[in-house]
C-alpha cells in the first residue's frame, strides 16, 4: 500500500510517500512559519517527482497531536480536505508516540517516557513500550503533567533538550532526540492500518490533550 504522510506539528513542514513501511520520497522544511502556504505545493511537488498522483495513494497519515495548536490544525485540515476529495482513509498518529519511535530507531530504546512542552506550566506526557511489530505503543493514557514533575522509576525520558529540562529526573536516563519527520509518522500509520484500518475524513480529528485549548492572557497569568 502507498501512504502519503504529513507533519506540520514538530516545528517543520514534512511530507513523505511510503510503499508499506519503506520510504519512496520525503521532503522536510524546518520552521513553523508559512506552513499553510507551502504544505500543498510540497505535496504536489513530491507526488510529481515520484511520478505518482493522489489517486495512487491508499491511505493518508498525519500527526494528530499533541503539540503546537496551529500545526495540528493545519495538519488535520489538509488531511481532511484530501480525504474528502479522494475518498482516502486516514490514520492519525500521536506526536508523543512518534517521538518514542524515534528514540527506538535512533537509540534502540524500547520503553520510554516522551515529553513535549505544552506551555501554561505543563508538559504533554506519555509512556511507550515497543511491540512485537517494532512499533512503540502507549502504556496507559497520554496526558498533562505540571512543570518539574519528579520521575523516579528509571525509564529513559526522551524529547528535545529544552523540554526534558522541565522534568525533575532522578535515576532516569536523559535522551534528547531529533524531531520525527513525516516518514516516521507514515511507518507508525502503516502498522496501525494493518491492525485496524483507517477512518473517514470526519473522524480524522486532532488531539490537544487540553479541553480548553485556548486561554486568555488573564487565564495564562500574563496580564
Amino acid at each position: 500500500m502507498k501512504i502519503l504522510a504529513l507533519d506540520t506539528v514538530f516545528e517543520q513542514c514534512s511530507v513523505a510517500i511510503l510503499q508499506d513501511d519503506q520510504l519512496i520520497a520525503e521532503q522536510t522544511t524546518g520552521g513553523n512559519r508559512g506552513q499553510t502556504e507551502i504544505i500543498l505545493p510540497m505535496i504536489d511537488a513530491l507526488l510529481k517527482d515520484s511520478a505518482l498522483h493522489l489517486d495512487d495513494m491508499d491511505c493518508l497519515a498525519f500527526n494528530r497531536g499533541p503539540g503546537a495548536f496551529s500545526g495540528i490544525r493545519i495538519n488535520t485540515a489538509v488531511v481532511q480536505a484530501l480525504s474528502f476529495a479522494c475518498g482516502l482513509p486516514c490514520v492519525g498518529v500521536s506526536g508523543l508516540r512518534a517521538l518514542a519511535q524515534k528514540a527506538f530507531v535512533d537509540a534502540g530504546l524500547n520503553r520510554v517516557y516522551s515529553v513535549l512542552d505544552a506551555r501554561m506550566n505543563e508538559l504533554y506526557f506519555g509512556e511507550f513500550m515497543l511491540g512485537d511489530d517494532g512499533i512503540m505503543n502507549v502504556v496507559g493514557d497520554e496526558g498533562l503533567l505540571p512543570y518539574h514533575s519528579v520521575m523516579e522509576d528509571g525509564l529513559p525520558i526522551i524529547g528535545k533538550d529544552e523540554h526534558i529540562a522541565l522534568i525533575q529526573a532522578q535515576d532516569n536516563v536523559i535522551c534528547p532526540v531529533n524531531y520525527p519527520t513525516a516518514f516516521d509518522i507514515g511507518r507508525i500509520a502503516h502498522a496501525d492500518f494493518l491492525k485496524q484500518g483507517g477512518v473517514a475524513a470526519q473522524q480524522a480529528l486532532p488531539v490537544y490533550l487540553r479541553h480548553n485549548a485556548w486561554k486568555t492572557l488573564v487565564e495564562q497569568g500574563k496580564a
